[in-house]
């Protein structure tokens, strides 16, 4: 019936195929009804680009992905796409919204593709040929040509985001990215720091608003995993060299919506973390691992405490910190490192990006406390330096969990996976404390 069987690692999605022109949706005949054609790409993908393969590579279509969405009730999750080439195989009919089975397609789910039909989606870039719109607005800006379909290549799509690479007739190649909720801040603070810090993050060659979106140029590839020991500290002695330049750039950075992750604003929502594992842990259900005990909690309440009192009597100042550093958000194009990714900028201490830098690769632990090391004796003491390493295990473990800080005012996104990933930090935590490192940190 036109269904790839999903196994092992997949995911199973509903494919609404619209013909740009009739609004007709491609569907198969089954029983006398009309079914929607469904394909399973791997779960830890990125759909967009996965779909279009599957979909191309199973019926012969080219599509560009609307959007996507997850479906009520454990059922598959659905995906938009407008078709991008004419011709149909020989097992999919043409046929109108309304002529497929009730049971493919959710009736919030009829009414989102009747809005695209419409022209009244209210997501800008989920509209029907605005992929064209986006083609024509990159080679406007760029004074390049864009001559074939695949010349653009989607990674992203759904709720708003996108995120393409155009590749130009004379071989370069530019990424077009646009956030949707709850990143739309991203915008604003990759702008703000394309323009401070120009040097530290891919071209940025112009901007979208009524998109949310921007365009930068193609700055190299994303470093390899494991990564190779120079590049990777290059990478290391480049970041830190773009926080020693933030210094004093707080109130622009926050202004900007990078989050605030400063110790005295992690150390104030400590007791409200703290109320709420113990109530999280209530509610484990796995017997796998055991829940923290209500007075475990509070004892790490405590230490987390005393560690964050103790950073904060380094004196270190505030800057700018990458709350979400991977090896997929550093560029490198051979001789130079710059950074991407910022929706989860924020401010505050800044060795919470040396220990990220260090769970990257942990073989070079060594080498990268030397270079952090050699980039801040110009303000601190090498005791300092030592001792802010020690206690970075466990507080960026804590600023992980704080986040945003979004869920600690909006109970709704409480969520049960999110109270399994907190539990599972609170684990880490409890491991992190009982560090023999640590605990000789916070003896001194």
């Amino acid at each position: 019936m036109g269904t790839l069987a999903a196994g092992s690692g997949t995911t199973e999605y509903r494919v609404v195929l619209i013909q740009p022109e009739s609004h007709g949706v491609l569907a198969f005949a089954a029983a006398g009804s009309f079914r929607l054609p469904r394909v399973s790409i791997l779960a830890m993908s990125r759909p967009a680009r996965e779909l279009q393969r599957a979909i191309r590579d199973t019926w012969g279509i080219a599509a560009f992905i609307l959007d996507t969405c997850v479906a009520p009730h454990g059922a598959s999750p659905c995906a938009v796409a407008e078709l991008r080439s004419s011709g149909i195989s020989g097992d999919l009919e043409e046929v109108a919204l309304d002529r497929i089975i009730g049971s493919d397609l959710t009736s919030e789910e009829r009414h989102d593709c009747q809005l695209l039909f419409d022209g009244q989606s209210t997501l800008p870039v989920a509209r029907m040929g605005w992929i064209n719109e986006a083609i024509n607005w990159v080679a406007s800006v760029t004074g390049r040509r864009f001559s074939t379909e695949n010349d653009v290549e989607q990674l992203n799509a759904g709720g708003g985001f996108v995120l393409l690479r155009l590749r130009t007739d004379d071989g370069r190649s530019y990424w077009l990215k646009a956030t949707g909720v709850p990143n739309m801040h991203e915008l604003s603070i990759t702008s703000c720091l394309s323009g401070l810090y120009p040097d530290f993050l891919p071209k940025l060659v112009a901007i979208r608003n009524d998109w949310n979106a921007w365009l930068a140029e193609d700055a190299g590839k994303q470093l390899s995993d494991p990564p190779a020991d120079a590049v990777f500290i290059r990478a290391v002695r480049s970041f830190a060299s773009l926080q020693i330049q933030t210094i004093g750039a707080v109130e622009v950075l926050l202004a900007a919506r990078a989050f605030d992750l400063r110790i005295p604003v992690l150390r104030h929502h400590l007791d409200d973390v703290a109320v709420f594992l113990i109530d999280a842990m209530t509610r484990q259900t796995t017997a796998k691992v055991a829940p923290l005990s209500r007075h475990r909690v509070l004892e790490l309440g405590e230490i987390l405490g005393d560690a964050l009192c103790q950073v904060e009597a380094l004196g270190i100042p505030d800057m700018l910190i990458h709350n979400d550093l991977n090896l997929g958000n550093i560029l490198s194009d051979g001789t130079n490192c710059v950074f991407t990714d910022w929706s989860e900028a924020a401010v505050g201490n800044p060795f919470l990006s040396f220990e990220r830098f260090r769970l990257l690769n942990r073989d070079a632990e060594g080498e990268l406390r030397r270079v952090y090391g050699e980039v801040w004796r110009e303000y601190l003491s090498q005791a300092s330096i030592d001792r802010a390493c020690q206690l970075m295990p466990l507080l960026s473990i804590f600023a992980c969990l704080y986040g945003r800080g979004d869920w600690l005012v909006d109970t709704g996104k409480i969520t049960p996976q999110f109270e399994s990933y907190a539990r599972s930090l609170a684990r880490h935590m409890d491991r992190a404390a009982k560090n023999p490192e640590l605990r000789e940190a916070l003896c001194r």
